[in-house]
């Protein structure tokens, strides 16, 4: 008898419930019509008036894609894909559940892409519609040339400026008012729950952004799951300040709180400085979190209230004081205690996964503090660079791993493409047959498994040579070296993360300088700031640290830089003092000689976040 793949199965079980027919019945539900289901810059909007607004703008791309049918350039198996370039807002929200509706694809374009990358993006996802906000309208404008397949008045903006005429864009509400646009909308015959519904852009190792999609039937199961562990119910209200161009925003955020019929406040986009107000005037109970944002909470209240026992005195039995529980990823333990003392939480739930979603760990209660969460299945492996299952840590007394160059390896998992997970990136099979390889999942993440008490647990230790994590984002290697190899007098160079004392990693390049160049800190910074503005380069991109050496080990057969050991010494001025490193901190207008006193208040602040054994892994 022939076995019937999963994807068939749950397409003949389960298949009819995507998530536009979830969320009608949930919406206009009689318990839940008229029940707050956000709250955003002073307006309350309730479950009913987010579906009407939902089904108003699946109209709207039902109309866009009947115009597309018309002119031949969609086919009826084909879905319109809209790209969304804007901060959080309302219309974010009614677009994602209206796309759910109407079987369209939202293409959620990371603000920060700029130039070339953002056309590129945009073009391998063959858009037909662009929904954008007047302070992100200069840069769609600009690169409307570059863009195939449409034109100005393809572009809706959200919020138009009366006083600033711009040759692109429709108001997006007098569109959505249109009477003539319900009649003529056109839907497909049938929504599949493996269609993309949201693609979440995130550069790759080719250097170019890739995206990465998520279908109906993953953001049920993604919200489900984080219901489920948390145990939200109706009562709670989440703080949704992550950027919803990002996963997390709707796997830990918005979709939990919908299955669960709580609400949530909607950020348009994050700040430390709010946090505290923001929770106690709308009583907020849960955060979802990717990144650094903790640190940065912390940061802002100790400020504030001038010491860590004046937050805790302040905060943890105040009566307008909901707060008490917190997912996501990027949050050193230490800072995960600290706020767990400052507001009096029950738990943090630190996460590993990713927005490929097929490898995931959770910190439960009682879990090692400093893990990742135990590993339940044990097709997820760490794999060395020939394959090979790593064996598991082993600690010293000190804490530290006695066999870490055997240890630590990418952590993968056992699986094929075809999978009901993640079956592959969008449009991009070169990128697929990256992640898949010889039976394997592979997250480009490093990592190793500690056995306590007969349970394997997951420890992260930071991305491969070729990706770096920054801000709870993944980016390639690649993507920093294009633009660390035009800067004026630079003959080699590789890119490559580094430790970081709160989260994630840093940014880093080492540079081999032409014959007779020198290296100038402050021109550095300009050039790399007038990349940001005019030359496609991420924020995240620019380097924080700058390594000059006089040459570079070299494989023998390519000739490619091995990025290694550079990875491994990264600006640990302590155990190399003859390298010459110049950094970058927050607030900084140029480059600044990494001195032994600075590496000394470097250590210090990796001391204070509990990480700095991160200074001397490997080492």
């Amino acid at each position: 008898m022939a076995r019937i793949n999963q994807k068939t199965l749950i397409r003949k079980t389960i298949g009819f419930c995507h998530l536009g027919l979830v969320f009608k019945l949930l919406a206009n539900s009689r318990s839940r019509r008229d029940r707050p289901f956000f709250w955003f810059e002073g307006r309350t909007y309730t479950y009913g008036e987010t579906y009407r607004e939902a089904r108003r703008f699946a109209e709207m791309f039902g109309y866009y894609r009947g115009r597309r049918l018309d002119e031949g350039r969609l086919k009826p198996q084909d879905t319109l894909a809209v790209g969304m370039y804007l901060d959080n807002c309302p219309e974010f929200v009614f677009a994602l559940f209206g796309a759910a509706i109407s079987g369209t694809a939202l293409i959620a374009v990371n603000t920060g892409f700029r130039g070339e990358t953002l056309a590129n993006v945009l073009n391998t996802a063959e858009i037909g519609l662009v929904i954008t906000s007047q302070a992100n309208l200069a840069e769609i404008e600009r690169m409307i040339p570059s863009i195939a397949g449409i034109s100005g008045q393809d572009v809706l903006v959200v919020d138009p400026d009366p006083e600033k005429a711009a040759a692109t864009g429709q108001d997006l509400a007098a569109v959505l008012a249109d009477p003539s646009i319900p009649a003529a909308a056109r839907f497909p015959k049938k929504i599949d729950v493996f269609t993309p519904l949201i693609v979440i852009y995130t550069s790759g190792t080719t250097g170019a952004p890739k995206g990465v999609p998520c279908n109906h039937l993953k953001l049920i199961g993604a919200g489900a799951v984080t219901l489920s562990r948390l145990r939200l119910g109706k009562h709670d209200k989440g703080y949704v300040c992550m950027p919803m161009f990002h996963s997390n925003a709707w796997y830990l955020g918005i979709m939990p709180l919908l299955l669960g019929g709580g609400g949530f406040v909607l950020k348009r986009r994050f700040s430390a400085s709010a946090f505290e107000d923001d929770i106690l005037e709308h009583g907020v109970t849960y955060l979802n979190y990717v990144g650094q944002p903790i640190h940065y909470i912390l940061a802002a209240l100790e400020k504030k209230h001038g010491s860590p026992e004046a937050v805790e005195a302040a905060l943890a039995h105040h009566p307008q004081n909901k707060f008490r529980i917190a997912t996501g990823n990027g949050a050193p333990p230490i800072d995960r205690q600290k706020m767990i003392r400052y507001l009096g939480m029950h738990h943090i739930y630190e996460l590993y996964g990713s927005t490929e979603a097929p490898i995931n760990a959770c910190l439960k209660p009682g879990d090692p503090f400093d893990c990742l969460g135990r590993l339940t299945s044990k097709k997820v492996v760490i794999l060395n660079e020939r394959d090979e299952v790593c064996p598991p840590a082993e600690v010293d007394a000190e804490g530290r791993i006695a066999n870490y160059d055997q240890a630590v390896g990418e952590i993968a998992k056992q699986t094929e493409q075809d999978n009901i997970l993640f079956d592959g990136y969008f449009k991009n099979s070169e990128a697929t047959g990256k992640k898949f390889r010889d039976g394997y999942f592979r997250s480009g993440d490093l990592g190793y498994v500690r056995i306590i008490d007969g349970k394997r647990y997951l420890y992260f230790v930071g991305r491969t040579d070729d990706w770096i994590r920054k801000d709870g984002e993944n980016f390639s290697a690649e993507s920093v070296l294009g633009h660390v190899l035009e800067l004026p007098g630079v003959g080699l160079a590789a890119a490559y993360g580094a430790p970081c004392e709160v989260a994630d990693e840093k940014v880093m390049a080492a540079i081999m300088l032409k014959k007779d160049a020198a290296f100038d800190p402050q021109a550095a910074y300009g050039w790399f700031m007038e990349r940001r503005k005019k030359g496609g380069m991420d924020p995240k991109w620019m380097p924080d640290f700058i390594r000059i050496v006089d040459g570079f080990d070299m494989t023998h057969q390519t000739q490619k830089i091995i990025v290694r050991p550079l990875k491994r010494e990264h600006y640990n001025l302590e155990k190399f003092p003859a390298m010459k490193v110049f950094y970058r901190r927050r607030g900084d207008d140029t480059y600044l000689p990494l001195t032994p006193e600075a590496f000394a208040e470097l250590k210090q602040s990796f001391a204070e976040t509990g990480r700095l054994d991160m200074l001397y892994a490997g080492l």
